[in-house]
């Protein structure tokens, strides 16, 4: 009988061990992926044909001298759309300083599920408060162009038109990743 309960008696440690390790564990943190630093190379240019929050396609070459911060995106993406304070924030707080927030709104899914869909695109930003100029880029071009692989993504761009931070996840208002990046703008800035 000793023998048996043996294994019993194993498995019921391990799972109370379990349980005390898992107390021991904060949930309310988030992931904080680790920084991405990258070495100066140039940037791009993109060739969005479809913007909306500007009134004129925007181009590498016309913001040389103002620090580019591109968010790659989509509305329907529940980390994208987590970010989005934290970005709204950083377009509040920097614009007039140098900084110029670019989204280039990047569907994940085919066309008839709404995504590509200016109009839907439009309502987005409204609805997130998002006042910075946004590309479409239903072709991907733009997203190929910088080796973008996962949403949202963000590419930091110094004032000689060189990317200097590349990283992608989810920030929130004040948290790590967060002043991180704001570190990253306030130093390019700084130039």
């Amino acid at each position: 009988m000793l023998r048996a309960s043996l294994p019993l008696f194993a498995a019921l440690g391990a799972v109370g061990a379990g349980m005390v390790a898992l107390r021991s564990v904060d949930f309310s943190r988030t992931w904080d992926p680790p920084p991405a630093p990258t070495l100066a190379r140039p940037a791009p240019d993109w060739r969005n044909a479809s913007w909306l929050n500007t009134d004129h396609t925007l181009t590498l070459r016309e913001l040389r001298g103002r620090v580019v911060l591109l968010n790659f995106w989509v509305f329907t993406c529940y980390n994208c759309t987590n970010t989005v304070p934290s970005l709204v924030d950083f377009d509040r707080q920097y614009r007039d300083r140098g900084l110029t927030l670019i989204g280039i709104h990047t569907p994940e899914f085919p066309p008839y599920a709404g995504e590509h869909d200016r109009a839907n695109v439009q309502r987005a930003l409204e609805q997130y408060r998002i006042r910075y100029p946004n590309a479409q880029d239903n072709d991907r071009r733009t997203w190929d162009l910088y080796g973008i692989r996962f949403w949202p993504s963000f590419v930091l761009i110094d004032k000689r038109g060189n990317i200097r931070y590349e990283g992608a996840g989810e920030f929130h208002l004040n948290d790590r990743n967060y002043r991180l990046w704001q570190h990253r703008i306030e130093e390019l800035l700084a130039e």
